[in-house]
């Protein structure tokens, strides 16, 4: 049996096809490669781009950005608060591998990509703010399991900035983190996506 979340898997079966586009996210002009077996192929999606244009790491000095894919938001935070070191994880080898030409394109240095399963390779690593586009097709106790590790390494007062469309449960998953989490902001709202920060 296939399974839907293909990019959400270690190895992406699907033939590669690489493809090579320019995008401006938060007033700046980025240059990426994406590839299939990827997520959001050739393209920002709607979700990421939302977060990436409202999220707010000021005195971040550690940022995850978990389930990075081939980059886009760790980039983008790297790049606006360069005073902020940021891991970028993906369990997806040939994103990490994106990522990592991704953060050459850019001339990004104040960042690392991590590959494997999060809570893994992350170990007793600890963060001011995380940044995550969830893979929802991976299903809700993968996706809960995932952001719940993000929570534990969070201090008080850090945040967690998630984005998730609202017809796929954007709602219900931030009832299900109120427990670890002290407040629940609905920052922005558009295109059928929400953007939450997580505060604990």
């Amino acid at each position: 049996m296939a399974r839907p979340e293909h990019y959400f898997t270690r190895r992406p079966a699907v033939p590669s096809r690489p493809a090579v586009f320019q995008t401006t996210l938060a007033g700046r002009r980025f240059h990426f490669v994406s590839d299939k077996g990827t997520f959001s192929h050739g393209r920002v999606d709607s979700g990421s781009r939302l977060l990436a244009e409202t999220m707010r790491l000021d005195g971040a000095r550690n940022v995850l950005d978990l389930g990075c894919g081939w980059g886009v938001l760790g980039i983008v935070a790297a790049c606006k608060w360069p005073a902020c070191q940021v891991v970028m994880v993906d369990i997806n080898a040939r994103a990490c591998e994106l990522a990592r030409q991704n953060l050459a394109l850019n001339h990004v240095t104040n960042a690392q990509v991590l590959c494997g399963d999060a809570p893994a390779v992350l170990a007793d690593r600890r963060f001011d703010a995380v940044l995550c586009n969830p893979p929802i097709r991976a299903g809700k106790r993968q996706v809960m399991r995932l952001l719940q590790d993000a929570a534990a390494r969070l201090p008080g007062g850090g945040v967690l900035w998630l984005v998730v469309r609202t017809d796929k449960g954007a709602k219900s998953l931030a009832r299900d983190l109120a427990g670890d989490f002290a407040d629940i902001q609905t920052i922005a709202r558009r295109g059928g996506y929400r953007v939450f920060a997580c505060r604990k």
